[in-house]
């Protein structure tokens, strides 16, 4: 049954607490650092800068106390998807070339371009997907709220930030929730007699027996969100009132320097791309 524990093996969206020194950042710096170097991510070339914000990733784990294998262990869901963007790049994608190609596949040729373009494309996804599984596993869903809604309240209307940040909560919020019921319709249907192969039948084949799935996943989503929709109903709420909050975040010397060493890294980031 190691094979249906999604919710085990899947860490994105999960948070675990901590009073490391990255728990304790203030929830719109975490924010601020999840868009720069997610920035920094897409501008970066494979070699050396990759590299080089993975390591980056890694110092952020240790900091933050934890595991950088149990973060590793949610990638494998999605690296099926990941192999897949790979192969379409490499394969569908039309480029110029100079010099012949390294093999072919029918009519599909492989040239060094393809490949270098395609480890380009799978790092930085690898690269997004954790840092992404990073802030949510050190970000409860209080401190994105409060976060979001302090970087959200000079773009809009009042009360609009409140609103807005309130997606932002939900939508990290039912990531857990849906890998939960994923897991419970995948054994419920398991002990029925279905199968769903195992990592060794292949990604391609694995997902193709997921996808029935998916049309109880999206209906229990639904479920879950019309459930929601009448527990806020009931709480008397109103779309666009400023609302207190039980807890406050200080701005520390601490956010001060996290702040800087996330604007140094882009900006070397965007030196590079211009200027090398």
């Amino acid at each position: 049954m190691n094979d249906f524990d999604i919710l085990q093996n899947f860490s994105f969206g999960t948070y675990r607490p901590g009073d490391s020194a990255v728990h304790t950042l203030h929830p719109a710096l975490k924010i601020a650092a999840l868009i720069l170097l997610s920035v920094a991510v897409f501008l970066s070339p494979l070699f050396p800068d990759m590299p080089l914000l993975f390591l980056l990733f890694i110092l952020i784990v240790r900091l933050a106390g934890m595991r950088l294998r149990n973060l590793l262990r949610g990638v494998r869901p999605v690296l099926p998807f990941l192999v897949l963007i790979v192969v379409i790049q490499a394969l569908f994608i039309p480029r110029e070339y100079e010099g012949n190609a390294l093999f072919s596949l029918g009519r599909f040729e492989i040239h060094g371009e393809d490949l270098l373009f395609s480890a380009r494309i799978f790092g930085r996804f690898f690269c997004l997907f954790l840092l992404f599984t990073l802030f949510s596993s050190v970000s409860s869903v209080s401190q994105i709220s409060h976060g979001s809604e302090v970087l959200l309240r000079p773009f809009g209307r009042k009360g609009f930030s409140h609103d807005a940040a309130l997606v932002i909560t939900i939508t990290f919020r039912f990531i857990p929730l849906l890998a939960m019921e994923a897991e419970h319709i995948t054994k419920a249907q398991a002990s029925r007699g279905a199968s769903f192969g195992t990592w060794k039948t292949g990604p391609v084949k694995k997902m193709r027996l997921y996808l029935p799935l998916l049309v109880p996943l999206f209906t229990a989503a639904l479920e879950r969100a019309e459930i929601l929709v009448e527990a806020m109903e009931a709480r008397c709420y109103e779309p666009g009132r400023e609302r207190s909050r039980m807890e406050e975040y200080d701005w520390t010397g601490s956010d001060n320097l996290a702040l800087g060493i996330t604007l140094l890294t882009v900006f070397l980031m965007l030196f590079r791309r211009i200027f090398v």
